[in-house]
């Protein structure tokens, strides 16, 4: 068995491969799995390669494949591709209308229905009358939202209580950092 420097090259990155496996494996089984039996195959490409020359270009070109199919397990299944999508929920609610003591309460639900967390959600209410003018805006952060949950969130508007009582309709807006 003659060993040739194209065959020290696949056994290195075999062995490369292999170790990196194990990491892959715990962002994605298929990944994983792709790199460690391509890395096993170009180890062994030595052995393959004395019973036939078209056994060691073979070799090669799954070794390639294995190892591509296995990065892109990774990177999958590391979340490279993931973004949170924040979707909210709201009710605004007017109290005591036509008083000196009117308040606009808004309840509300973000959920992300996304594959990554939201590190932090700003949501604007905007308060507008039945002539779409602004009467009253205000903000609240929520904390990291991880995918696949929801939290509440509540405003409280009294300022200028004898404009709320024209209330009719709200806007929310969520900014969002991945």
């Amino acid at each position: 068995m003659e060993i040739k420097d194209l065959d020290i090259l696949a056994m290195a990155l075999g062995a490369v491969a292999v170790i990196f496996s194990g990491f892959v494996l715990v962002y994605s089984v298929w990944g994983g799995l792709a790199l460690f039996f391509g890395g096993v195959l170009a180890a062994s490409i030595a052995f393959v390669r004395d019973r036939s020359v078209l056994a060691g270009r073979t070799v090669w070109v799954l070794f390639v494949l294995l190892a591509a199919a296995g990065v892109a397990g990774f990177i999958v299944g590391f979340g490279v591709f993931d973004s949170p999508d924040p979707r909210w929920e709201a009710e605004a609610t007017l109290h005591d209308a036509d008083t000196a003591d009117a308040t606009v309460i808004v309840t509300g639900t973000v959920g992300n229905h996304g594959d990554a967390p939201a590190e932090r959600v700003t949501v604007t209410v905007t308060l507008y009358d039945a002539d779409d003018e602004t009467l009253a805006t205000g903000t609240t952060e929520l904390t990291q939202l991880a995918p696949r949950s929801t939290q509440q969130f509540y405003l409280r508007f009294d300022e200028n209580p004898g404009e709320l009582s024209a209330f009719a309709d709200i806007e929310v807006e969520l900014d969002v950092e991945p």
